[in-house]
């Protein structure tokens, strides 16, 4: 049935339409929350590792703290001391400290003592060039800037040509802080491939470091990329789509790109969330299914079986045209109330046929009476109009040429002659002849036909309407012929008639208007009641009637003191103006 896909089509469209907006509420704000929240994962990755290294450094520092604020430190600064150096810096100092280079600078920033040392490895390291060269125009530039001396550390990280180092740099000073200083003791540690698995292991990450100079090469991280991310993570999302890796620039202690750490993730929560997605998805269409199975089985069962039943009788009612029949569709429901409200409809339907038979009856029997009495009344009039032309060709013969009765015996012949045009007529509308058929009429020839039969003496006549043609009963020749006749019998001062046209929102207007005195407002919509003046408001009664046949509409718009103004709106498509 219509019904069955109509419901499952229905049923469809609202789950696809559900897991469209799913989808989209999903696309829009859930993916790109999920990708916000990757995105902040990923950053929060590499930038823990940054957090160990500032832990690292501070730890660095400490230990340079200890060793520059001691009174040992401060005599092998004063007189080098070689006994400090003997009984200080062994290569165990280093291991268990784990530092790969301690430095003495005097004031000026000349390394006056050095020593490097791989903890690891338990061989000696060779002091960096930039850092046994007069470090003083370079790092310790960014000591001397504070006020005091003793006051004065860094801590950073730089890039050697040996690698990264993690550096602190303080003043030597007493052991109780106090100065002046007597030179600055520099203590690194390189950021090496052990120290990275370090810092790895403890932030759970899978991190690489490399200079921020090789990072563009090595990466495709660009240079200008660096000098603006100090601080801040870069995202990227490989080209497979599988793995999610973070940047983040660390600058040296000039305040120049020094380092970049990198840090490769699995994709695991936009993984997930994919994989939800995809199992909603499939939820849905599962739901979908299911209810559109149990929905067809209960329309089966509880409707459209019974529906169908509906139909088949409505059907059978219809073909045999058998409006006594009844589809009593047993149930409590709303198809049993529909089948209820059917059946009242079909017994108001027979109580209707039967009484139109009978008005159609009554009707008939009716209109033969009244043909029969047309008829003889007709023969009746016509047989008395007979003896007025008759009588009235007697006075013509017996009168004088020139005598002054002989127009108004013209008058009563050609009234007499215009009541047996006007019974003929009757006569053949009543016989259903080709004349009694809707038809087109020029407006024109129609309305000149009709003046030339009527006493209009002084009035000027004005037919404007061109090659005008209208489509109406016959008798609009008659609602023409009634305005004139009432404007000479109510206008009481007419000199002018015209009959005009035009066109207005698609309809056709056709216009009839005098000058006389016009019709008072109170009596513009009861002028065409039945029976109202002076024995012709029947005339404009049955012109509005004859007109609405076709679905001309007349109405009264004049003003009154300045004449009568009668408008027939002609619907569209009924009216014509015909070319050459």
């Amino acid at each position: 049935m219509q019904v069955r896909r109509t419901v499952v089509y229905t049923i469809l469209i609202l789950l696809l339409a559900i897991a469209a907006a799913i989808f989209a509420g999903m696309h829009f704000m859930m993916i790109p929350a999920i990708a916000h929240i990757e995105s902040r994962e990923a950053s929060n990755s590499v930038l823990r590792t940054v957090g160990m290294v500032e832990n690292e450094l501070g730890s660095l520092e400490g230990t340079a703290i200890d060793w520059s604020q001691w009174d040992d430190t401060y005599f092998f600064a004063t007189d080098r001391n070689g006994e400090y150096v003997k009984n200080n810096l062994m290569d165990k100092t280093f291991t268990s400290l784990q530092l790969n280079l301690m430095l003495y600078y005097d004031l000026n920033g000349t390394l006056f003592y050095g020593k490097g040392y791989d903890y690891l490895e338990f061989e000696r390291l060779e002091i960096p060039q930039a850092l046994a060269v007069n470090p003083a125009g370079d790092i310790l530039d960014e000591i001397r800037r504070n006020e005091r001396v003793e006051d004065a550390s860094i801590r950073g990280i730089i890039s050697l040509p040996e690698g990264l180092l993690l550096l602190s740099i303080n003043p030597i000073l007493k052991s109780d802080s106090t100065g002046p200083a007597a030179g600055y003791l520099c203590i690194g540690r390189y950021l090496g491939d052990a120290e990275v698995a370090k810092i790895a292991q403890l932030t759970s990450t899978d991190l690489s470091v490399i200079s921020a100079a090789d990072a563009g090469t090595a990466w495709g991280v660009m240079h200008e990329t660096l000098s603006t991310q100090e601080g801040s993570a870069i995202v990227r999302i490989s080209p497979e789509g599988n793995t999610i890796t973070s940047f983040v620039v660390i600058d040296d202690i000039h305040g120049v790109p020094a380092a970049v750490f990198r840090v490769d993730s699995p994709r695991t929560t936009h993984q997930i969330a994919m994989e939800s997605l995809l199992l909603f998805l499939y939820l849905i269409a599962a739901i979908g299914c299911i209810s559109v199975l149990f929905v067809i089985y209960i329309l089966d069962h509880r409707f459209l079986k019974r529906l169908s039943l509906l139909e088949k009788k409505m059907k059978e009612i219809a073909d045999r045209q058998d409006f006594s029949a009844r589809t009593r569709l047993s149930g409590d429901d709303e198809l049993s109330s529909l089948s209820a409200k059917i059946d009242h409809t079909l017994d108001a339907l027979e109580e209707h046929i039967n009484a139109e038979r009978a008005a159609v009856e009554s009707a008939r029997i009716a209109n033969e009476k009244l043909t029969l009495l047309s008829k003889i009344t007709r023969h009746d009039i016509l047989n008395q109009v007979t003896v007025i032309r008759g009588f009235a060709d007697l006075s013509r013969d017996a009168l004088a040429s020139d005598s002054p009765a002989n127009p108004f015996i013209d008058r009563i012949s050609s009234a007499s002659a215009a009541i047996e045009e006007q019974l003929a007529f009757t006569r053949e509308y009543e016989l259903g002849g080709d004349h009694a058929k809707p038809a087109w009429f020029n407006i024109r020839d129609l309305a000149t036909g009709i003046v030339r039969t009527m006493p209009l003496c002084e009035i000027d006549v004005d037919i404007d309407t061109g090659d005008l043609e209208i489509y109406s009963d016959p008798l609009l020749e008659r609602v023409i012929f009634n305005l004139v006749d009432n404007s000479l019998g109510h206008g009481e001062k007419v000199t002018t008639i015209r009959l005009r046209f035009y066109e207005e929102e698609g309809s056709g207007v056709l216009v009839y208007e005098d000058n006389g005195v016009g019709i008072p407002y109170h009596q513009k919509e009861i002028i065409f009641e039945q029976g109202f003046g002076r024995h012709r408001g029947l005339g404009l009664f049955l012109a509005k009637g004859v007109l609405s046949v076709t679905g001309i509409t007349l109405k009264e718009t004049g003003v009154p003191g300045e004449g009568a103004r009668f408008e027939m709106r002609v619907p569209k498509g009924l009216f014509r103006l015909k070319q050459g």
